[in-house]
């Protein structure tokens, strides 16, 4: 393998164990509110604590990418989403459950900004085809994940195994991505940390550097930029909402589902194919990028196909549903290949890391507020009623994307200038 083969297979086989474990969950919501004795407002609570963390932990994690490289911090987030998929599994009270999954969210908020930001900086050639693997593994994970959970609940009559062995698999793959070299970026190691963390100098005492009177800075961001952060929040509401209530949309609406002996197992079954399409949409998403002269025009036609898919998914029942669910998963993930690649497109190459992390904190940060407002609303309203309101999403999802191809070309500017204390006071 050269290099970048290396890194691509390294940081796909890492998104797809990320989504496995994020996407466990739907699978079993029904089995673990009845074992926790809670409502699915009080799930989704919980989900929404850990799809939040999920989230927000990516600002740290991205700024830490940059810091100390993507490779050293990707490392720790694969080996601690292991171990806290364990303890998910192990939890004996709601209590317990609840900081183990949110914990889950913390080190699964590491992979999105380390490892594009290694795709980003490392991945010279071809950038759009690595996304694109990298996009298919990860909607792999997902969609292997819910009929990996419904197998588990079947053989062991317990939703408790599936976390536990997905935990102790994710070890394995840590250990080994933690001794597989990448050319440019460290491995991670704990006595390099603390021995920089303590800024060890040999014994002597570091002299301070005589500070300078700082240059003003300019400050560029494209109006392209801002707006796909808009889109990511929108488009993380839409991710989170039909991962998390998609088995329960077909458990409930899906007839031959409703009535079968097992109607857990084949509502993961059946969303594991369905979602099994958007392995083509994410591969055809990445190649599309690299062939395109215009790559904003991609989540326009994304989001045109995506809205009504999910106005018809809250109108239908039986087969027309698994028809237009499998319209949507053909077309919307898609969508995470080509933002990736527009905001490495319009982000400075020394703030990658941020710059992923801020997107996917929006992502699955304020996307997460999407697994409160679906409990709520399938609760009171029935959960077909959820995805109408996701429909409203997409098109509002649509309008931001056609903003952006239309000022694709224009920039925010403005100038700032740092001070110290003892300089500031004399101005």
């Amino acid at each position: 393998m050269s290099n970048e083969q290396r890194i691509t297979w390294l940081t796909s086989v890492s998104h797809f164990v990320t989504h496995g474990y994020m996407t466990l969950l739907p699978a079993v919501l029904v089995v673990i509110a009845g074992d926790h004795s809670m409502s699915f407002f009080e799930l989704g609570v919980i989900a929404n604590i850990g799809y939040f963390l999920y989230g927000l932990g990516s600002f740290p994690s991205g700024y830490l990418a940059d810091r100390y490289g993507s490779k050293r911090v990707l490392s720790v987030g694969i080996l601690g989403m292991g171990a806290s998929s364990v303890l998910v599994g192990l939890s004996q009270s709601t209590l317990s459950f609840a900081l183990a999954y949110a914990l889950l969210g913390v080190f699964a908020s590491i992979h999105h900004p380390a490892g594009l930001s290694l795709i980003a900086r490392r991945i010279m050639t071809m950038k759009g085809k690595a996304l694109g693997v990298h996009g298919v593994m990860g909607n792999l994970g997902m969609t292997l994940s819910p009929l990996t959970a419904s197998l588990f609940v079947f053989l062991f009559g317990s939703w408790r195994a599936s976390y536990i062995a997905y935990g102790l698999i994710g070890m394995v793959f840590g250990v080994l991505f933690q001794r597989t070299r990448v050319e440019l970026e460290d491995d991670f190691s704990l006595k390099e940390l603390v021995n920089r963390r303590s800024g060890s100098t040999g014994g002597r005492m570091a002299t301070p550097a005589k500070t300078e009177p700082r240059p003003a800075v300019p400050v560029v961001i494209p109006v392209a930029l801002v707006l796909l952060m808009i889109d990511s929040i929108l488009s993380g509401f839409i991710f989170r909402g039909t991962l998390t209530f998609m088995p329960s949309l077909f458990q409930r609406e899906v007839l031959f589902i409703t009535n079968h002996d097992e109607p857990v197992v084949l509502a993961g079954f059946v969303t594991s194919a369905v979602l099994s399409l958007g392995l083509i949409g994410s591969w055809f998403g990445g190649w599309l990028n690299d062939k395109v002269k215009i790559p904003e025009l991609l989540p326009v036609i994304i989001f045109a196909v995506t809205a009504p898919a999910l106005y018809f998914l809250s109108r239908y029942t039986d087969g027309a549903l698994l028809f237009w669910g499998c319209v949507f998963s053909l077309f919307f993930y898609a969508w995470q290949p080509s933002q990736n690649f527009l905001v490495a497109k319009y982000t400075r190459m020394a703030s990658m890391g941020i710059g992923f992390g801020v997107n996917f904190f929006l992502i699955f940060g304020m996307g997460s507020v999407a697994t409160a407002v679906g409990g709520y609303t399938a609760d009171h309203y029935g959960v077909d009623r959820f995805y109408w309101l996701m429909a409203i999403v997409a098109a509002t999802a649509l309008l931001v994307t056609c903003a952006v191809f239309t000022v694709h070309n224009r920039q925010i500017r403005f100038s700032w200038r740092s001070t110290d204390k003892a300089e500031a006071s004399t101005t």
